[in-house]
């Protein structure tokens, strides 16, 4: 075995002791003991049986497979839209400021109302194209909700459709076609995050899966495809990279594979200098383009107002929060008056903080490691829960989220473990145009993880990346023939696994109907007043009021008004005329007590001498709540107060 291919072997099996240990997150930190004890036998199931289906489908027909296909994208499609219609969701955070900025710039406004971009320039690229995607769709008569949901729709099915076409062109296997269209169809990867809120993670998946897939396809394409297909690589991966800046870690891992190949004597035919060339021409356009698109947006960068890098090397150095965004460490650099302040204050926390933990540096890596690869908390990202929950999920709420944590972590676990039997399995000559791409793509994956690992903060949605990066190695690379698996055999797989999902649905119901906070109805979309949100001011003997419809109990209701404000706040239902005084906590009002399902109104009062601050949130056209809020008299369907109900069940 030559060096090279000692290296690409070695390589291939650290991606693998990092899939292992996205198992065991997966199966450790679950919602509950039940969920773990769940997912163990379903994956073992799933690893035994699925495989053994493979000859089974492999035997379909052309025609067959394409009409699954078909139907499970036109399926996922009616899913997609009835969970947008019926199960919207407050989105709150990052995205919504985001989405604001997109917004005013969509409709011609210039100004930059809120310090979050100062704070992070980054963005501005991702509310600039936004934007200009949203004014687009504003004059094909859409509002911002459709608009913003449509590109979510294209991204994320088309990201489906790339995946099962690729599986087609690459390996002509029909299983995996399936597989990948199962895994968009029957997961919530296609009805949660990706779907409700947009966000710089799809967009860089979607990137990644093309530009990658087109590299093993470049050889077998004519000079007019590879003019076409290079001009897509230089476009996408410079506006990948606009999107997110991690998205680099592909430069170097490009290098490395290049210099593996040329170790092997590979290099020049596997033709991949070309695509290689171009994929490095369009990210280091980006870092000019992001300038140009600062002065589309009219942006003006204040450094004072920035945070240096080394803020999130410190956080990823947090071991009290295992590496994830800490808000402490945010508050500290906030406080601090200029960028070099902050930068000398960060390198001061790395210090200490690496002289602190020496030998649990090792430890916090792992934690960092487990956080990135666990896919349990898919149905929460960025979002502050349901608009307004339907009565039917009010009364099984456990049940539905862990249905939702189980399925997905699920279908994580068997993606993982079908990746490292062929990891374990492949020899890694190098010798195919497979092996060659497979190689970049464990590069790219363990560029990744490294530098959220090692240097980085992390968050569970940067480990998402994995999901189109493990499409691609089940593609590429050849996995050990399986028996076929017998019709009795199917059923027994098939009653077990569901015996054991629904047990574990039932008894998470039980777990967790303790102890746990149910969103009964929502909005927690919020510019923030931590960068510069401005409240309204309420003139004396002024109301505003709005309307919340809840379809289940609430046992504690607050509503958002602003600190040191002194306002009467009131919940009205409006049927019977009940009221419900609110009491003053900081900056938000509330009431802690049994509220039946019904439809209210809240009213604001100003009973003062003085105009009094109140909270609310303005979004041009973009409707963030079922109901308007009420001023004098004057309907503002872009404007909500921020309120939550939420039923809080005690532990027993």
């Amino acid at each position: 075995m030559t060096g090279a291919r000692r290296v690409s072997r070695g390589l291939a099996w650290i991606l693998v002791a990092c899939l292992v240990g996205g198992l065991v997150s997966n199966f450790t930190f679950s919602q509950n003991w039940v969920t773990s004890l769940i997912l163990v036998p379903l994956t073992l199931l799933g690893w035994w049986g699925l495989p053994k289906l493979a000859p089974v489908i492999d035997r379909l027909t052309n025609r067959q497979v394409t009409l699954l296909v078909g139907g499970g994208m036109t399926v996922m499609v009616l899913l997609q839209m009835a969970v947008l219609k019926w199960l919207p969701v407050t989105v709150y955070h990052d995205p919504l400021r985001v989405l604001d900025q997109a917004t005013r710039m969509a409709v011609g406004h210039t100004s930059w109302k809120i310090t979050y971009f100062w704070r992070y320039p980054q963005n501005v690229p991702i509310a600039y194209l936004l934007s200009r995607w949203l004014k687009l769709t504003m004059e094909m008569g859409m509002g911002v909700n459709r608009g913003v949901h449509l590109l979510s729709m294209l991204m994320l099915d088309g990201m489906v459709l790339l995946g099962i076409d690729t599986a087609w062109r690459v390996s002509k296997k029909k299983h995996l076609v399936l597989g990948i269209l199962a895994f968009g169809v029957l997961t919530p990867f296609a009805y949660t995050y990706y779907l409700q809120v947009f966000y710089t993670d799809l967009p860089v998946m979607f990137v990644l899966l093309y530009l990658l897939r087109t590299l093993v396809l470049w050889r077998r394409r004519n000079w007019w495809q590879k003019s076409l297909s290079g001009a897509l690589l230089v476009l996408l991966a410079m506006l990948g990279q606009l999107t997110k800046a991690n998205m680099i870690v592909i430069i170097p891992a490009m290098l490395l594979t290049a210099l593996i190949l040329w170790g092997r004597h590979r290099f020049k035919q596997s033709q991949l200098l070309v695509p290689m060339l171009l994929i490095t021409l369009g990210v280091a356009l980006s870092f000019p383009l992001s300038s140009t698109l600062d002065k589309a947006a009219h942006f003006t960068r204040q450094t004072d107002y920035e945070f240096p890098l080394t803020q999130w090397v410190a956080m990823g150095l947090n071991e009290k929060s295992n590496g994830v965004y800490n808000t402490k460490d945010a508050v500290a650099n906030v406080k601090l008056k200029t960028k070099a302040a902050r930068n000398a204050h960060n390198l001061q926390v790395i210090k200490q903080r690496l002289a602190k933990q020496n030998v649990g540096l090792i430890k916090l890596w792992l934690a960092k490691l487990m956080v990135l690869t666990n896919a349990g908390n898919i149905f929460h990202w960025y979002n502050g829960g349901m608009q307004e929950a339907p009565r039917s999920y009010l009364k099984a709420a456990p049940v539905f989220t862990g249905l939702v944590a189980i399925s997905y972590q699920l279908a994580t676990c068997l993606l993982f473990g079908f990746v490292i039997k062929r990891l374990l399995a492949t020899k890694m000559t190098l010798a195919s145009a497979n092996e060659q791409v497979a190689l970049l793509v464990i590069l790219t994956a363990l560029g990744y993880l490294a530098f959220h690992v090692l240097l980085w903060e992390v968050e569970e949605r940067y480990g998402e990346v994995l999901v189109p990066l493990s499409w691609l190695l089940v593609t590429l690379l050849p996995a050990a023939d399986d028996q076929p698996i017998t019709p009795k055999q199917v059923g027994s797989v098939f009653a077990l696994g569901t015996v054991a999902v629904l047990v574990g649905a039932m008894t998470n119901l039980g777990v967790n109907s303790s102890g746990q906070t149910v969103t009964v109805a929502a909005q927690r979309s919020q510019l923030s007043t931590q960068y510069g949100a401005k409240p309204v001011d309420l003139a004396p003997g002024k109301q505003i009021s709005q309307v919340v419809k809840i379809n289940g109990a609430a046992s504690d209701v607050s509503v958002q008004i602003h600190a040191k404000s002194h306002v009467t706040v009131t919940l009205v239902e409006l049927k019977t005329g009940d009221e419900y005084v609110f009491k003053r906590h900081a900056d938000e009002y509330d009431y802690q007590g049994n509220v039946l399902a019904g439809t209210y109104q809240f009213v604001i009062k100003n009973q003062t001498a003085v105009d009094q601050d109140v909270d609310i949130v303005h979004v041009p056209h973009y409707r963030m709540a079922p109901y308007p809020m009420d001023d004098q008299g004057t309907v503002h369907w872009d404007t909500s107060l921020i309120y939550w109900f939420r039923d809080v069940r005690s532990a027993n």
